[in-house]
This record gives structure tokens, sequence and C-alpha cells, in this order.
């Protein structure tokens, strides 16, 4: 059995345009202070609806009071370019924090994968905005001999992704360790899987409300088959066993 891992949008991105509101729980490596890490286990992939890449930016709409304000983030799958509603950059070198007129915050690329957080034992969607980060793990889950998938889709393995520095000096990364997974998260995930499904992000609907269906009962959205496949195997090393991660 072979997988489709990887979205195929970290390669090339489809170009239709919708908006969201945020998920449930989920976790930004940006939440990390100066050399603290958190550990995760990737649960699903592009193929089953659990792995997503596509772009968002800050939108601001006229209030009440006929000023604009923070109107929440919109996900596109493909960059926005620069629409009406984008948010203007704000000024941090005053008290009063105003928007600077003619400015614009630059829409960020993303990717967001379902995990299980061995600090907090639940479903997560990490949502991983860093460059930097979505390269190493891209090379890491290349490695298709080293870093397996077990027959539901799931990591048999962790990533620790760490932060060192703050502000123009903070960097990530990311430390692979191979796990094997657990039974009572292969069973716990059989009767969860179907609950999130991220690519509602694209739907303006809430990815923890599980795989929409059209008025026909029929599965909305679809794959495709465009971009760079990895083709994880089945276990052949000896994995670690001593944890419930």
């Amino acid at each position: 059995m072979t997988l489709q891992v990887l979205p195929p949008e970290m390669l090339e991105a489809p170009k239709d345009k919708i908006e969201t509101k945020e998920a449930q729980p989920y976790w930004k490596p940006s939440s990390l202070k100066d050399g603290e890490s958190e550990e995760f286990r990737l649960l699903g992939c592009y193929e089953t609806g659990h792995a997503i890449v596509g772009w968002q930016y800050a939108s601001e709409k006229v209030r009440d009071n006929g000023e604009l304000g923070f109107a929440g983030y919109v996900v596109t799958r493909s960059h926005p370019g620069q629409p009406a509603d984008i948010a203007r950059e704000t000024d941090w070198s005053k008290p009063d924090r105003p928007k600077i007129d003619g400015t614009f915050v630059k829409p960020r690329r993303f990717l967001a994968w379902v995990a299980t957080s061995a600090a907090r034992g639940r479903l997560e969607v990490l949502f991983i905005e860093q460059k930097s980060l979505r390269e190493q793990l891209t090379e890491i889950l290349q490695e298709a001999e080293d870093y397996t998938w077990t027959e539901q889709g799931l990591a048999n393995f962790s990533i620790k992704i760490s932060r060192k520095g703050a502000g123009l000096e903070t960097s990530y990364s990311i430390l692979p360790k191979v796990r094997k997974v657990p039974d009572k998260i292969i069973s716990s995930w059989e009767k969860e899987k179907d609950t999130i499904w991220l690519p509602n992000f694209f739907e303006g609907k809430d990815p923890f409300d599980g795989k929409q269906t059209d008025e026909k009962g029929l599965p909305a959205g679809g794959s495709d088959a465009r971009g760079a496949y990895v083709k994880p195997t089945k276990q052949t090393k000896k994995v670690e066993t001593e944890t419930e991660f």
C-alpha cells in the first residue's frame, strides 16, 4: 500500500480562494519561547484529508464606528495577491499603534497537518507558517525507508519542533525520532479520524466538523493528482516501544 503523504500544493497551488474561520485546537510554532520545544505525531496525510497547504492573510472591514478594523483571517488555496480587504501594517513605534495607509500585511503560506500532542494528548492542527520548518519536514518525509507509516496512515515516528532565539534572531528546527504507534493511538484514530477534514478550511467551514457532503449525500470536494508523491513503506526497522505517545 502506498499513500500520497505530501499535499501537492507544496510544489503547485490551486487557484481558488474561499474565506474561512479558524479551527478549534490548533498549534503554531511561534507559540514557543526561546529554548522551548514540543513533540507531535503526524496523523493521516494529504490523501486522507488530514494535510493541506494554502495561504492566509489578515483582513479588515469597516466597523460600526466607520473605522477600519481587524476582520479575521482569509485562507486561500493560491497566493491572493493584494485583495481589497487585506489588513494594513501596524506602526509599532508609536504608542497608539496606528495603521499605515498604503501598506498591507503580506500573506503567509502555511502547511496544516493533523497531529497528536505529546504534551496535551489530544488531536490538534499543526499550523506551520515558517518556510524553514516546511522544508525540513519535507526532507524528513522523503526519507521513506527511515520514517515509515502504518497501514492506517499514522507516522511511525514523532517530530520535535524547537525554537531558538527571539525576534529577528529566531530559528526553528525539527528533530524526528522513530517511535512505534501504540495500540491506544491506533484505536483512538479509527474513532476520531472522520471528525476532522482540513479541506474544510477552503470552504469556510470548521475542519473539526468532518468531511462535508453535497445535497445528494456524496462527499464534497476531492483530491487532485498534481504534485510530488512520497511513497512510505511499511515498517522494517526496530522502533521504540517504551512510550504511549
